[in-house]
């Protein structure tokens, strides 16, 4: 295990200055490793069981360890200039592919099931669903993301909602 520099000299106001390099000779290996994993998905539980610490019942030791590890100053400081670097998928292409993927599951169409209480079973109805609202919303921070207009205003040079549902038959709301 490489040397580290001692937990107590750490200052965050001058870590903000620092290279993720220099921040990263202040944490052990699995403190290091936590804050690249939580850096891939942002899921702290997981994170903390991928960078080595044990899960325990139910994943409550990892869950009670990656609060714990989140709330770090050094642990912070790392996560904060890996961001700046643009480690990781958080990256602005790494939101525009998240956000394409979510609006893309919100647009698969789901069976809405009814009880059949002859048959003792839930049963397809026929009707399909989506999830609208989270479609509009993905496609909403996708657009400001992209600096498109929002949806909905014509700035004159564009067509607002309301002219594309009109020119495709659909009624207004």
């Amino acid at each position: 295990m490489k040397s580290k520099r001692d937990k107590i000299e750490f200052d965050f106001s001058t870590a903000q200055k620092m290279s993720s390099a220099e921040i990263k000779l202040y944490l052990d290996d699995r403190e290091a490793r936590f804050v690249e994993e939580y850096l891939n998905d942002l899921n702290g539980t997981q994170a903390a069981i991928r960078a080595g610490y044990k899960a325990g019942k139910n994943n409550a030791s990892a869950s009670v360890q990656a609060s714990r590890l989140k709330n770090d100053e050094r642990i912070i400081a790392y996560r904060d200039a890996l961001l700046r670097e643009g480690a990781g998928d958080i990256t602005r292409n790494g939101i525009v592919c998240s956000l394409i993927e979510i609006y893309r599951r919100c647009m698969a169409a789901h069976p809405v099931m009814e009880w059949d209480s002859e048959a003792h079973e839930w049963v397809e109805s026929g009707v399909w669903k989506f999830d609208a609202k989270g479609a509009t919303k993905a496609l909403e921070q996708l657009a400001k993301l992209l600096g498109f207009e929002a949806p909905g205003k014509n700035d004159g040079g564009g067509q607002s909602i309301e002219d594309v549902m009109r020119e495709f038959g659909g009624r207004q709301y």
